[in-house]
């Protein structure tokens, strides 16, 4: 159910929120206003307050307390064209939902140095960040020669933002609080202008600007800052996108095309912090579905010499969960689950008469959980299923002397990753945590340093052979999922590895759930933020969401544990189904649906109980579909021909359509017309890697389902040998 939860109840709650009304608007700024409005809408039972101009904390004219609690009624709202708060004083706020607020630093708030924010049970949701778009120059067409064209203008470069949610410069500390949903996207690039025609030579194209960088979809911050009992979920940074470069004027001489713009970095998804001497701490938090996205560079432009350009590198995503660049970080008893690093795509090599530009290399993408440019230490965490996934490369520019194709972007650490600034004593300090499989990159990357008793999937962390630390095992965990406690977590299986390792002396008294280590008393501690309580109620696998067709059969399953008897209490949109065509019942631990009609689609969870506790699963989400039933059809056929380089990589792909569930399989034709079948070809797109002249021939694709099957036009793939060398781009920041 990767990242559908959080989107989905993101999704829900800004539907919330956006259809009521505003019951009252703040206009003037003054905390005193806004003061009054709460009032108000809480005598009322509950409201929306819309802040149209951001209320300044710290005016010394103004009485108000500067304490405000919502006592859950009410949502503010920035309407999304302005920040909530700026806070240059003492503010502290419980208990509300602020929404919608918008800016390039703090979409909903702004914290000076001189400003200290305390938040409890709050709500930051559909909060954002926007980096102004740079300008397009335009093309010129004024020129007082008719023979020689002027050169197009120059696109301007995207700002970058910062804080999605909260910008903080001084101090914050923020209990169990969600951050779900904010956003922080860099501006993309102006286009260059266009060259102008003239009657000799024509004019050349404008450069492209850069892409602006995002950093903190959730929070950004240089100041003091604890966090504890809070999620940060579905977050995003996004670098902005290189302008393109403008084209080159015509005449007899044509003028050239500009080079497109290079892409910004992402970084921080959920939290961005960068301050040397500012202490940063977290405790009991949980950061899942998170992603920092690089941004995509444009192509390459043609130099004055006739030569194509090359195209730069894709933005760097850095930090899907946690950015930390400062030096004081410490993250104890969380949770990190399926958070992203995704390196943006480096942009095509330029066209040139003789030599083609290179492809630029895809951004690199690096700590998909948890990315260290500073010093941290990590205290009985859980990272799972982090993914670092490096940027497409470019592809070369056409010219007589063939180039090269960029290469793919590095991923490194799909959980952690240690990438120290140079000249400095940094540290990454891991102790008593699980650092499980990773879905891209690796569990980590870099130095790390071994403070005992981890357990990581792979053997991308080294540990000592005298080591207390397990490497390349196994943890035996489940997924994210309501095991009790203010924060989702990931459960220990009964035959974890992490289970009675650690002298409770050298572990925190509870874990981040609250439940107090060692269980049973008297034993050694569990290893990582869950501490395995046999007797409690824990949902170990959670149900799928599914699409179907009319007709059709479905099933949901939860895997539970605990001390017996289970029970189980499915529910269909929150409350208890009343549905006939269930074979399966509500109270057990599969639920069968038969003949699925459209009546039945809707959100699935179950509840698991016992006689100690009781915990919910996630939503599964049932799409059933009235198709007509039909054969495949192809709406895409595959690139006709191309040519790549010995060693490059090549990739078809074919759009189709009809009744799911639609079966692939790649085919490919030798020389001698020979047809084998490609091994593990069966998606819609056939990738193959270090080509090779045997790899050289025709390809197409067979698609089939239950009422038949077609077959795609043919791929010609033509290899050649390299006639130039390119190397990765520089190392991520």
């Amino acid at each position: 159910m990767r990242k559908y939860l959080a989107y989905a109840l993101g999704v829900l709650l800004l539907f919330t929120v956006r259809l009521r009304a505003a019951d009252s608007t703040v206009t003037t700024g003054l905390a005193s206003d806004f003061e009054d409005a709460l009032t108000t809408a809480k005598a009322d039972g509950g409201g929306t307050i819309l802040v149209t101009t951001p209320i300044q904390i710290g005016d010394a004219s103004d009485t108000s307390s500067d304490d405000f609690d919502g006592e859950s009624l009410v949502t503010v709202s920035g309407g999304n064209t302005n920040s909530i708060f700026i806070v240059n004083g003492s503010l502290s706020l419980a208990n509300m939902t602020l929404a919608n607020g918008f800016g390039t630093n703090g979409g909903a708030i702004y914290v000076t140095d001189s400003g200290s924010l305390i938040l409890t049970n709050c709500v930051f949701t559909n909060n954002n960040v926007r980096g102004e778009d740079g300008l397009s120059a335009d093309s010129n067409t004024n020129s007082s020669n008719p023979t020689i064209g002027q050169s197009g203008g120059r696109g301007t470069s995207g700002t970058s933002v910062s804080g999605g949610a909260i910008y903080n410069l001084g101090d914050v500390e923020i209990f169990a609080c969600t951050f779900l949903t904010n956003t922080a996207i860099g501006g993309n690039g102006g286009n260059g202008g266009d060259g102008q025609d003239a009657g000799t030579r024509g004019g050349n194209g404008g450069r492209g600007g850069n892409g602006g960088s995002a950093l903190g979809g959730g929070i950004y911050s240089l100041g003091t800052l604890a966090i504890a009992n809070s999620t940060f979920s579905g977050n995003l940074a996004k670098g902005g996108t290189g302008g393109t470069g403008g084209t080159g004027g015509s005449g007899i001489f044509n003028g050239v095309n500009g080079n497109g713009g290079a892409a910004g970095i992402a970084a921080g998804a959920g939290i961005y912090t960068a301050n040397s001497n500012a202490p940063v701490v977290v405790l009991t938090s949980t950061f899942a579905n998170n992603i920092a996205e690089g941004g995509d560079s444009a192509n390459g432009g043609t130099s004055v010499s006739g030569l194509g350009q090359n195209g730069s590198r894709g933005g760097d995503a850095l930090g899907g969960g946690i950015n930390n660049s400062g030096m004081l970080l410490g993250v104890t008893n969380s949770t990190f689950f399926e958070n992203d690093a995704i390196g943006g795509t480096g942009g095509n090599g330029g066209v040139g008469g003789v030599r083609g530009g290179s492809g630029g290399s895809g951004g690199s993408a690096v700590g998909g959980g948890l990315f260290n440019a500073g010093s941290v230490q990590v205290v009985n965490c859980t990272f799972s299923k982090g993914a670092a996934i490096g940027g497409t490369n470019g592809t070369a520019g056409s010219g007589i002397i063939v180039a090269s194709n960029g290469k793919k972007g590095s991923s490194f650490g799909g959980n952690i990753a240690h990438l120290p600034k140079k000249k400095r004593g940094n540290t990454f300090e891991l102790m008593n945590s699980i650092v499980g499989v990773s879905l891209g990159g690796g569990s980590g990357y870099g130095t790390i340093v071994d403070d005992g008793f981890n357990i990581s999937a792979d053997k991308s962390i080294k540990f000592k052979k005298t080591s207390t630390s397990l490497m390349n095992t196994n943890p035996l965990v489940g997924d994210l999922a309501d095991n009790g406690g203010p924060t989702e977590t990931i459960a220990l299986q009964t035959n974890s590895p992490a289970i009675d390792k650690i002298d409770p002396a050298n572990a925190p008294d509870t874990d981040q759930r609250g439940v107090s280590r060692p269980q049973p008393v008297g034993g050694l501690s569990d290893i990582g933020a869950y501490e395995l309580d046999l007797d409690s109620a824990k949902i170990l696998t959670q149900p799928q969401s599914t699409n179907v067709i009319v007709g059709s059969n479905v099933t949901f399953s939860v895997t539970a544990g605990g001390t017996g008897p289970l029970f189980y209490q499915w529910l269909f949109n929150g409350a208890p189904p009343t549905m006939t065509n269930v074979v399966h019942g509500f109270t057990n631990s599969t639920l069968v649906i038969t003949n699925a009609q459209t009546n039945n689609a809707g959100n699935f969870q179950v509840v698991v109980s016992n006689a100690f506790n009781a915990v919910t699963s996630h939503v599964a989400v049932l799409t059933v579909s009235a198709f007509t039933n039909s054969a495949p059809t192809i709406t895409q056929q595959p690139i006709g021909t191309q040519t790549v380089t010995v060693g490059s990589n090549a990739t078809m792909t074919v759009v189709a359509t009809g009744t799911p569930t639609l079966f692939y399989q790649w085919n490919f034709q030798d020389s001698t017309f020979t047809t084998t079948n490609v091994p593990n070809a069966t998606n819609a797109t056939l990738t193959i890697t270090n080509v090779q002249f045997t790899n050289q021939g025709n390809y197409y694709v067979t698609v089939t389902n239950n009422f038949g099957s077609t077959n795609s036009a043919v791929s010609l793939l033509r290899v050649t040998t390299n006639s130039t060398t390119s190397t990765n781009g520089p190392p991520p920041p």
